[in-house]
């Protein structure tokens, strides 16, 4: 145990020293983007920080490169930074391939809420909706069938896929005033009106409720609601 703490703490102490070198260094744009492209996590969450706009679709590839399958602090970062760029008409169109909307989507259910939160501020700025629409219906139909199977998985796992759930209903929700789902979600919306989680009802009956503005197959799903005791619930089925 004393050697597991004196080399963790050896590691703390060497990464500390790192941070406040690279702290103290002036990175070129090139330099950042070469960074964006390693494997020094450290370096990379503060070239990510650091990066002020993509040059080139190349750039963009790179930066979305790390808004997956990376550590949760890279992860994050990139998020951040790709909801500025994003946001900014000048670096928008470098954003727009289906390759980078697929990860936008994947990110959606990332276990790191602010990357989740993050990620449904980032589909607003892209424009096919009807791809990423379609992604995130399948995204869903996907954690749904994976529930069906495991009747008996642990708490976590539930959580887990509650978790997703949720953040691929609102991200749906994000974009709604895009959308005019018919059938499709109105069949998911059904299921997920009868989660024995509170905030997937709340979600549902927000989604149905803004939807059925524009479709009134989705009255159908507050009426389901109608008598949920939740509060956050009776707030979209009572208006």
């Amino acid at each position: 145990m004393e050697n597991f703490l004196e080399v963790n703490y050896e590691n703390n102490i060497k990464s500390l020293n790192s941070a406040f070198d690279y702290c103290n260094q002036s990175f070129t744009h090139d330099e950042i983007i070469s960074v964006l492209s390693s494997d020094d996590d450290l370096k990379k969450q503060l070239c990510i920080l650091n990066l002020d706009c993509v040059l080139n679709q190349n750039e963009a590839d790179i930066l979305v490169y790390n808004l997956t399958r990376h550590s949760g602090p890279i992860r994050e970062s990139a998020s951040y930074k790709i909801l500025d760029l994003i946001s900014n008409p000048s670096f928008t169109h470098f954003f727009q391939s289906k390759a980078i909307i697929d990860t936008f989507v994947n990110s959606v259910s990332d276990i790191n809420p602010s990357v989740s939160r993050n990620a449904v501020n980032i589909i607003k700025y892209v424009n096919d909706f009807d791809y990423i629409y379609s992604d995130l219906i399948n995204n869903i139909n996907a954690i749904l069938d994976k529930q069906d199977e495991d009747l008996k998985q642990k708490s976590y796992l539930k959580n887990k896929k509650n978790f997703a759930l949720y953040w691929n209903l609102e991200a749906i929700i994000s974009i709604s005033d895009k959308l005019t789902p018919k059938n499709e979600l109105y069949e998911i919306l059904a299921k997920t009106a009868l989660s024995n989680d509170y905030t997937i009802r709340e979600k549902t009956a927000k989604a149905a409720f803004i939807f059925s503005v524009k479709n009134n197959l989705f009255l159908q799903i507050l009426d389901l609601l109608k008598d949920d005791l939740n509060i956050y619930v009776k707030n979209y089925v009572m208006v």
